[in-house]
């Protein structure tokens, strides 16, 4: 029983690795494993002192609880881009840009938008930067209505 048990874990370590090696780290993935778990520890448990169901239970609404806790954090964290980078709309910024002998272009954003992988890029110049390029975030520009208004 023990060689059973230890031969099913070192496949599902193995299984994970190989997804984490190949970059699918999904939550499914993660919730198959916990229950492929679960069903080795329900075959090999000892039928004359059978396992607790209500913690079975217990830890599956705890792994439920974490992989939807991880999903929130992930969807604040994206609203918090969109916002931050909203935000800065009309301002001065210094980006990094390899691309330019300088290594740095500065300007006013336009807009920001999303690019393909759901990162956020702001627009200045006409040219997208990604919002980690950020260097120097300055003021506010004076619309040409409020230039006017000043003279």
């Amino acid at each position: 029983m023990s060689n059973a048990i230890t031969t099913e874990l070192v496949n599902i370590q193995n299984s994970t690795a190989q997804a984490q090696a190949t970059k699918e780290r999904k939550s499914e993935m993660d919730q198959d494993a916990f229950l492929q778990l679960l069903m080795i520890q329900l075959k090999n448990q000892d039928p004359t002192n059978p396992m607790d169901s209500t913690e079975f239970l217990s830890q599956q609404a705890q792994f439920t609880q974490i992989s939807e806790l991880q999903k929130l954090n992930s969807n604040l964290t994206s609203s918090m881009l969109i916002s931050q980078a909203s935000s800065m709309i009309g301002r001065e910024v210094v980006m990094e840009d390899k691309s330019n002998p300088e290594g740095y272009v500065n300007g006013v954003v336009e807009c920001a938008s999303f690019d393909s992988s759901g990162g956020i890029n702001l627009v200045i110049n006409g040219n997208e930067y990604p919002l980690n390029s950020l260097l120097i975030l300055g003021e506010q520009q004076a619309t040409t209505e409020t230039k006017t208004e000043n003279n």
